[in-house]
């Protein structure tokens, strides 16, 4: 549960529901309590997450949880608030990183007409990449997001905070779809955000720590060729 353990800097800026604090030691304590409930949705969903076993996790009293968090929406909000900064910073860094390996990659092709169709094996091995990353190593991440996505269908107060996780991605990729030249580079973007969900999905259902990196590389490599056709074959603007 590395994950769970720290925001970076970097981390999104997202408005919290509960108590605010003003002091260090308070502010520990009402962390440690978002980062035991966000350990409950890993194991039990959302709905495992309750004063009394988010306090147990935390190893906290009883009157601790309901101090911080007047009701358990309050509680849940914040805790998948933490999770989208923790999560928005983990996936950014991994993007980030590989766009300037990205960038390198495309300066060098642009005079190289015939190095063009290598970029296509490039950009599957850079989603492959992702997704084994995720799903090795940070398997607990992606089974707290699906019962997140999940509980939004019920809960409205989840909604925003989930579309500003998936705006993240999005942006993301939008920014490697425009630098790669599509055409589309927002739909692209979409497109490849539900093809990462599933493939996520999908390397759930396997037993932890199994990848299926033949099926995982088929899915990406159907999904780019659809959406880059042609791309590689025209010349690569300056």
């Amino acid at each position: 549960m590395e994950a769970i353990k720290e925001a970076s800097d970097k981390a999104p800026s997202l408005k919290y529901q509960g108590r605010k604090t003003s002091r260090a030691g308070s502010e520990q304590r009402r962390k440690a309590i978002l980062e035991a409930a966000l350990r409950i949705v890993v194991r039990e969903g959302v709905r495992g997450v309750r004063h009394r076993a988010v306090a147990k996790e935390a190893d906290v009293p009883l009157s601790a949880t309901t101090y911080y968090f007047k009701d358990i929406s309050d509680l849940i909000t914040d805790t998948f608030t933490l999770f989208v900064e923790v999560g928005t910073d983990k996936y950014r860094s991994f993007w980030d990183e590989s766009e300037e390996v990205l960038s390198d990659a495309l300066h060098q092709i642009r005079d190289v007409p015939e190095k063009r169709p290598v970029m296509m094996a490039f950009l599957i091995d850079l989603v492959v990449r992702y997704l084994r990353k995720q799903l090795l190593e940070h398997r607990d991440y992606l089974l707290a997001e699906q019962a997140f996505r999940l509980e939004c269908l019920r809960n409205d107060n989840l909604k925003t905070i989930a579309s500003k996780h998936a705006a993240y991605l999005h942006t993301d990729l939008k920014r490697l779809f425009s630098e790669v030249g599509s055409k589309a580079p927002d739909m692209d973007a979409v497109l490849m955000t539900e093809l990462i969900f599933a493939a996520e999905y999908k390397g759930l259902m396997l037993p932890s720590g199994v990848f299926d990196e033949q099926g995982s590389r088929s899915l990406v490599s159907r999904g780019l060729q659809h959406m880059l056709h042609g791309v590689f074959e025209e010349p690569l603007s300056h």
